[in-house]
């Protein structure tokens, strides 16, 4: 479901069926996808095995500031101020302390949280909700359990969201993270059930899944809402690899209505951000491939200036062929013939609004469809160009480097999207190489989520010495009862907790990759009492298969 249009194609057997492309109603979702699931006409609905769903929910309300109040909670501790963190929601700072180990240092005071309470009518209304996080409570959650106990007796309907559950370092991440999670917790539900219901209706059987901001798709009952930002741009990248070669590196242009995502595949791998998504103001922990979005597509606004025309970073309904209201890419790739939908007298009015009346002619109008194509494919490049300083820097590039030594550093350039058509030739005469244009174009957002297989990851930390241990994913914590200095134990230990994991998604394991653990000694004096263990298991993005075109 992009901002425009939505897409959708049933596959079967690796070939694709039927497709389909309809607006998107933003204030109806629902209807939305139940009308492009109309479209593709599928003769046996009862035989479907699975639905994937793309969709910008959770994103724009976002980013339209469409969320409710969430009061953040703070066990801020010692150390940085967390008031230089540029911060795009309130907080409150409450004392009590943990070091980076996870031990205590200073117990929380209630009789600060009886005044908070006093002064915040809101914690004891309803509907209210409250995310809680504490600076080391992905070491130790007990600080954020109190708190979150003594709340729900004052109130029993709050709903608290608490930080731990994201296990992962990094405090302000954490905090915006939980926030986020809370706050689009309601939306994001209440169109998950929507959309069963409606399948349920139609007597449809096949599970649903939501893919995510990582390429990876999960239960639509069991992903957190806030992992599926930025769904969009992943499927982009997905697409590509169902129809490229295993070993093949590649970097993924989406051309959409209102925005073009852009990313890379390195040797058949999406490139996987170190940091967590960035969406608005908001720094996440969310787990996402690197990619980027600009404000630049086949809607793009056009105003005429004094010196021609400006490409603008909005778009303002349909291109004029369309039956839109302003100049678009889309009405000067129209006029040339570059794409055949679209009415051609009315992209020639488009264009013509543009021009001074004594130049409204056949030269002049080719010329300036032709300069806005070109203006268009100037704003791609330069943000490529501006992503390959980027990439270079990010850990799994510089791995893939030394991995593939010999392999060439200039990636070819595959196109798709609605507006992938008409700006082949430009982005061929720009980048001074070919450009292939993917399959089924028009519709390769919905052919990237239907391939997606499922993402894993169950990130183990061990502090013997402690006799604590963590999942960085689930934030799960408890207790190490087995000896100071594991081996061969440590491993069972993971796979246990990875099973269990994959068995709560419904994943298969056997594809799964395991890291090397790590063990970092502890030493007290001269003595060795203990270790710090780190082991991860797997599964990255990827497609189930390709397909036959």
């Amino acid at each position: 479901m992009g901002g425009t249009y939505t897409d959708a194609v049933s596959i079967q057997d690796g070939h694709i069926r039927h497709t389909a492309k309809i607006p998107t109603q933003s204030e109806n979702l629902v209807e939305t996808l139940i009308d492009a699931f109309d479209k593709l006409c599928i003769p046996d609905e009862q035989a479907l095995t699975q639905i994937t769903v793309s969709t910008t929910l959770v994103t724009n309300a976002i980013l339209q500031n469409r969320i409710p109040a969430v009061e953040l909670l703070l066990f801020s501790g010692n150390g940085m101020s967390v008031d230089a963190l540029p911060w795009p929601v309130s907080y409150l700072e409450l004392s009590g302390e943990m070091d980076f180990r996870g031990r205590e240092i200073e117990p929380p005071d209630q009789s600060e949280w009886e005044k908070m309470l006093g002064k915040n009518k809101k914690l004891i209304e309803n509907p209210a909700q409250v995310a809680i996080v504490g600076k080391f409570s992905h070491r130790n959650s007990q600080h954020e359990k109190q708190l979150a106990s003594y709340l729900e007796g004052i109130n029993p309907s709050l709903r608290i969201a608490q930080g731990h559950a994201w296990g992962q370092v990094n405090f302000y991440r954490r905090s915006l993270t939980t926030y986020l999670n809370l706050a689009v917790t309601d939306v994001y539900h209440q169109f998950a059930q929507q959309l069963q219901s409606a399948i349920s209706a139609r007597k449809i059987v096949a599970p649903i899944f939501i893919l995510k901001a990582d390429g990876g798709i999960l239960p639509i009952s069991k992903i957190r809402p806030i992992e599926s930002i930025y769904s969009g741009p992943a499927a982009s990248i997905l697409a590509a690899l169902t129809q490229s070669e295993p070993t093949d590196s590649s970097i993924i242009v989406d051309i959409g209505g209102t925005t073009t995502d852009i990313g890379i595949v390195l040797s058949g791998v999406p490139l996987l951000s170190s940091k967590g998504a960035q969406i608005g103001p908001f720094s996440t922990l969310v787990r996402s491939l690197a990619v980027r979005s600009i404000p630049v597509g086949g809607d793009t606004a056009i105003r005429a200036t004094a010196e021609g025309f400006v490409l603008e970073s909005y778009r303002l309904g349909p291109a004029y062929c369309l039956g839109g209201k302003l100049p678009t890419p889309t009405d000067a790739m129209r006029y040339l013939g570059l794409i055949d939908y679209g009415n051609e007298r009315l992209a020639e009015e488009a264009l013509a609004s543009i021009l001074p009346i004594e130049h409204q002619t056949p030269e002049f109008l080719r010329e300036l469809a032709t300069n806005i194509i070109d203006s268009v494919a100037q704003r791609i490049a330069e943000a490529v160009d501006s992503l390959k300083k980027e990439w270079t820097e990010e850990p799994a590039y510089k791995i893939w480097e030394v991995l593939h030594p010999h392999e060439a550093r200039i990636f070819g350039l595959l196109v798709s999207g609605g507006g992938a058509r008409g700006m082949i030739t430009a982005l061929e005469k720009r980048f001074n190489s070919p450009v292939q244009l993917g399959a089924f174009p028009e519709v390769s957002n919905a052919l990237g989520a239907a391939m997606a297989r499922p993402t894993f990851d169950c990130t183990l930390q061990l502090d013997t010495y402690m006799k604590q241990y963590r999942v960085e994913e689930t934030g799960e914590q408890g207790k190490w009862s087995g000896s100071l200095r594991p081996y061969l134990e440590v491993e069972g230990f993971l796979d246990t907790l990875a099973q269990q994991q994959a068995t709560f998604y419904g994943i298969n394991m056997e594809e799964m990759v395991k890291d090397p653990f790590d063990f970092f000694p502890i030493v007290k004096g001269s003595r060795t009492v203990g270790q710090i263990v780190r082991g991860a298991v797997h599964l990255r993005s990827g497609v189930i298969g390709r397909i036959h075109i």
